[in-house]
């Protein structure tokens, strides 16, 4: 666990849906601008912009998501939140393609085929914070237990840090919690939605974030916003509710400190869970 000493409440969100028109989330230019404005207003400094790429069901161009990042950017300048930093990624479902782009950026290549397709390896795979993050969504439908540490390998391998999204989602971190010790001694960061910690989800999923959270097995809370009505921000709220019931020391821990040390590389003290 990573410690941070100075006394801060700024929060960092490390798992967003805010570019418009590329997934399921902001279906459009002012509803995206509608939640960097809440994100700002609930406290938050520092957004990763995170599209989803999935075969066969989110495969947005790096193109357009660039293009629609950059509507954003530079409309940022126009508002009162100068101080507000934000970057894009993608949350990067580990199936057949994302490990076909792996491979090959191990390998130094430029380019790879995929179900007749050519891709770039090199823009395919978009890393943000100094650690070089990103983030790893799994099936939330099947248990996959036997692929986490394929993949957590070979993104350790291309010299990645791999955070796994909404861990509390998946069946086998539900039937057997601490196999997220095994993920994070493979060298994973272990990201937890604010729904799941307020009881806003299925009782599985939210029982096995508390689980998680008691046990000191949570690296980095995120939102895993969508849009202004379903899948809201709700980054304030959960930040009280940790600070009340975790104390203001675990709340700063995966609201801010440990999320900064991926982005920034600052150096703090280390502790063993």
């Amino acid at each position: 666990m990573i410690i941070f000493r100075r006394e801060t409440q700024e929060l960092f969100d490390l798992h967003s849906h805010i570019i418009p028109y590329v997934d399921d989330g902001a279906e459009d230019l002012e509803e995206a601008k509608s939640l960097i404005r809440e994100e700002y207003s609930q406290g938050v400094r520092f957004i990763v912009m995170t599209v989803h790429l999935r075969s066969g069901m989110f495969e947005t161009s790096v193109q357009k998501v660039k293009r629609h990042f950059s509507e954003l950017k530079e409309w940022l300048p126009e508002t009162d939140m100068s101080d507000l930093e934000v970057c894009f990624s993608r949350e990067y479902y580990c199936d057949e393609r994302f490990e076909a782009l792996l491979d090959a950026y191990i390998q130094g290549k430029d380019f790879v085929e995929f179900d007749g397709k050519r891709y770039s390896s090199k823009e395919e795979i978009i890393p943000f914070g100094n650690k070089k993050c990103i983030l790893l969504e799994f099936s939330s439908g099947r248990n996959q237990k036997d692929e986490y540490g394929k993949f957590i390998k070979k993104v350790m391998m291309a010299g990645l840090t791999p955070i796994i999204a909404h861990a509390e989602r998946y069946p086998a971190v539900q039937a057997n919690p601490e196999l997220i010790y095994e993920l994070r001694k493979a060298g994973a960061y272990i990201q937890v939605n604010c729904d799941s910690i307020l009881e806003n989800g299925s009782k599985r999923v939210c029982e096995t974030a508390d689980i998680l959270l008691k046990n000191d097995c949570v690296d980095i809370v995120c939102s895993d916003v969508h849009d202004m009505c379903g899948r809201v921000i709700n980054m304030k709220k959960c930040f009280n509710y940790v600070k009340k019931k975790y104390g203001i020391e675990t709340a700063k821990l995966l609201f801010h400190d440990n999320a900064e040390y991926l982005i920034k590389n600052y150096e703090y003290l280390a502790s063993a869970f």
